[in-house]
């Protein structure tokens, strides 16, 4: 697997800077009312601020701790529109800004993310990024697992788990999604192979846009996998948000590096809208998962079924392996197994933990 590796970049191991002060905030606005608002709304945080007319902006001075604060006044405060238009440049202590700077000017939204992610950073930086367990069976015997699916979570310093929405939802907002699926497809790797995982699979998810060029940034990953002893063919990485992708050549370099080195893809969220269908005949995973939304009560809704029934004919003839996913009662579970699902996983049976269960299935 290490045949013409690359080097890996140096930036792809560096985590982000906590964003607590004390610093400064430079603040753009295109529209005279939405800078109204903020004036307004510093002035209600009790924060200086002044004009700086040589550079258009506004600067706000930040003690320590003010950031987060800051954030929390803001984004209530702010629609949509205006945390994405206006424009935030954050410097340091009292540092002015220089040409080198104006690189990281971002949406004012991101920066207050940003802001609010110092649990996150943290998070990353000590380790406590670890994975929760859910099994996938064989559809025509249950009781039989075919392998696992890795599902984030996070540790909290006093023990608490924080679940994985909450976790990518503020990496997505804070632009720290590519930090954040490094360290957790890391993270999935050793929690896995420390179970003692012998010869079963793991499903772990990436999220395709958050990978630059795969010549480099899939080479931490692919060492993870050796250094913990698994075998690529152990190994499924599975295609996350699928109806976001906009670069079709760049998943397909993606895809195309992984299998190269032997490992499975998946596609998930089969049937949740015409992009995904799309990519199922431009990809042509290992496998693909069927959207839990189509399969709850498809046993129930007949136009549900109809679908189901029709991508699972599909996916058969291509030669691609289908999972039911979010099979939660008897009928549906009945329904995707005399439909053709190859795979089965949802909490009828068996819901994710941290360690690798037994299928909770019982005819």
């Amino acid at each position: 697997m290490t045949d013409g590796w690359r080097a890996a970049c140096p930036n792809c191991e560096r985590m982000p800077d906590r964003i607590d002060g004390p610093g400064r905030l430079l603040l753009w606005s295109p529209l005279g009312h939405t800078r109204g608002k903020l004036l307004r709304l510093l002035g209600e945080a009790g924060l200086a601020w002044e004009e700086r007319d040589e550079l258009g902006a506004l600067m706000v001075g930040l003690e320590a701790g003010a950031p987060p604060q800051l954030a929390g006044r803001l984004r209530p405060g702010l629609s949509g529109v205006e945390l994405d238009h206006v424009r935030a440049l954050y410097l340091p202590g009292e540092t002015e800004p220089g040409p080198g700077d104006y690189g990281r000017v971002a949406p004012l939204g991101q920066w207050l993310a940003a802001a609010e992610a110092g649990w996150l950073v943290d998070m990353m930086a000590e380790k406590r990024l670890t994975s929760h367990f859910q099994p996938i069976v064989e559809a025509r015997d249950p009781s039989r697992i075919f392998a696992f699916e890795a599902l984030l979570r996070g540790l909290q310093p006093d023990g608490g788990v924080v679940g994985g929405g909450p976790i990518v939802g503020l990496a997505a907002e804070a632009d720290l999604l590519f930090q954040l699926d490094l360290a957790a497809r890391r993270s999935a790797v050793a929690a896995f192979a420390g179970q003692g995982s012998g010869e079963r699979r793991v499903f772990i998810n990436f999220t395709p846009t958050s990978i630059y060029d795969p010549a480099y940034c899939l080479q931490t990953t692919f060492r993870a996998v050796e250094e913990a002893g698994l075998r690529p063919d152990q190994v499924v990485f599975e295609v996350t948000e699928s109806e976001r992708v906009g670069d079709m050549a760049t998943l397909t370099d993606v895809l195309g590096y992984y299998r190269e080195a032997g490992f499975g893809v998946a596609l998930d969220d089969l049937g949740s809208g015409y992009a995904s269908l799309n990519l199922l005949h431009v990809l042509q995973p290992d496998f693909v998962k069927l959207d839990m939304e189509l399969i709850r009560d498809v046993d129930r809704q007949p136009h549900k079924a109809a679908l189901a029934g029709k991508l699972l004919e599909a996916t058969a003839a291509m030669g691609i392996r289908s999972v039911a996913e979010g099979v939660e009662t008897p009928g549906e579970c009945q329904w995707v197994r005399e439909h053709g699902a190859d795979l089965i996983q949802g909490f009828l049976i068996g819901r994710p933990g941290p360690e690798l269960a037994k299928s909770g299935w019982t005819a």
